[in-house]
């Protein structure tokens, strides 16, 4: 992406229930591929909604759709071979 990986990048959440409710958070990372593997783990959550990954600066690199198309299918894993 001619990105630098060592500036972290934001995945953006909302919250759908609780106090914060309509509220976001923003949680860094190191790259993108941490970004939406953590992800995959929130996204079974009735209690929050992936918003898009974005720069340091707030800009906008994974859109709302496309993030939630990565994080609901299954992170393929390489098969195992044997010698």
């Amino acid at each position: 992406m001619g990105r630098d990986e060592l500036e972290p990048i934001r995945l953006v959440l909302m919250f759908l229930d609780g106090p914060k409710e309509g509220e976001n958070d923003f949680l860094d990372f190191p790259s993108i591929d941490e970004a939406v593997a953590y992800g995959r783990e929130l996204f079974a959550d009735p209690k929050v909604q992936l918003e898009g990954i974005e720069d340091a600066a707030g800009k906008l690199i994974v859109s709302f759709d496309y993030l939630n198309d990565l994080c609901g299918t299954p992170h393929a894993i390489p098969a195992r071979r044997y010698g």
